[in-house]
């Protein structure tokens, strides 16, 4: 993965579906009530809970722009005096790798940052951080009690967000051998070729062609690996890795369908998404090839964060509960 690719993974892509394409090397959204960053690349700074790194999920995945580490205030303060608890990890220093987060209002009542000496909202992700605590927190139907947001908010800090989620991290050369898989699947759903050449894309098998010897030489074409994964059939179509209907090229670029009544105007999502065979967990970083697949929305979302085992089973189960008949298939 370290050679340096002849050509874009997005060639002769519809522009809808290369742009889908480049968004799988970004985050999912994040509102400004979060310490997330909104949609940024996946090897950006990585915000690891405290629980998290007590547990094993140190940095030794080499993260590229560094990490940082939060506590809750009762994590942070033993109680009588509040002063620094003596439980932390010694490799954590207050204000070089590690934050105090408040998210509660009795947090920010009952440990106010106010009252520790030169205490700051932090300003930079390396170290030092420029400060020791960052706030979100919420405001309530008391007229004294308004939304507080201290530490990475705007051009000074870098903008929204301390960090990105730790298990949504991936280093830049995952970042490409990912996008170049999901092109090469893309070049598999079925209609891309009238799609292709409807935008006007000259030749479109030759670019599949060249997508499909760049996937090759990077090591990311192996299509036993992707059958076995249930992320291509027996026929080397794209499928929807929990369905296993075939993806239709045009569902990579169509907006899902919405409601009556419930409809808005500024809808992105489209009918077919990124999907993780193995869901996105802490400490297993599997935004990875041969991982991701294209699949349904609604597939996507009764997925969630189970995975695709533990789904199978609950919808195994709620058909028996409704007297529905399971016949499994031999393979």
């Amino acid at each position: 993965m370290s050679k340096k690719s002849k050509i874009s993974y997005k060639l002769g892509l519809p522009p809808a579906i290369a742009r889908k394409v480049e968004k799988t090397g970004q985050t999912r959204g994040a509102e400004q009530d979060t310490i997330y960053q909104n949609r940024v690349n996946r090897n950006n700074t990585v915000i690891i809970p405290l629980s998290s790194w007590k547990l094993g999920i140190a940095p030794d995945k080499g993260f590229e722009n560094g990490y940082i580490v939060i506590a809750h205030p009762e994590e942070y303060f033993s109680d009588t005096p509040p002063s620094a608890s003596r439980s932390l990890p010694k490799d954590l220093t207050i204000g070089e790798n590690l934050l105090v987060y408040y998210e509660t209002r009795l947090q920010w009542n009952s440990y106010n940052p106010s009252q520790y000496k030169d205490w700051q909202s932090a300003t930079s992700r390396k170290s030092p951080l420029g400060g020791q605590y960052v706030a979100r927190v919420p405001n309530t139907t008391s007229k004294d009690d308004s939304l507080i947001r201290q530490g990475y908010i705007d051009s000074n800090s870098g903008g929204q967000g301390a960090g990105i989620r730790v298990y949504e991290y991936a280093s830049s050369e995952e970042i490409k051998a990912t996008r170049y898989q999901l092109s090469f699947l893309a070049w598999r759903t079925e209609g891309i070729m009238d799609i292709a050449r409807d935008e006007g894309i000259e030749n479109p098998d030759e670019c599949k062609q060249k997508i499909d010897k760049e996937c090759e030489d990077l090591g990311i074409a192996d299509l036993q690996l992707l059958e076995k994964n249930r992320i291509i059939d027996s026929q080397k179509r794209a499928i929807c890795p929990l369905c296993l209907k075939p993806i239709l090229a045009q569902e990579l670029a169509s907006r899902v369908e919405q409601a009556e009544g419930r409809n808005v105007p500024d809808l992105t999502v489209t009918t077919a998404n990124l999907f993780h065979i193995r869901e996105l967990r802490a400490g297993e970083y599997n935004h990875c090839s041969y991982n991701l697949g294209w699949g349904h929305h609604h597939c996507n979302a009764a997925a969630r964060d189970w995975g695709i085992e533990r789904t199978l089973l609950w919808m195994e189960e709620i058909l028996r509960n409704n007297g529905r008949t399971i016949e499994l298939m031999e393979n």
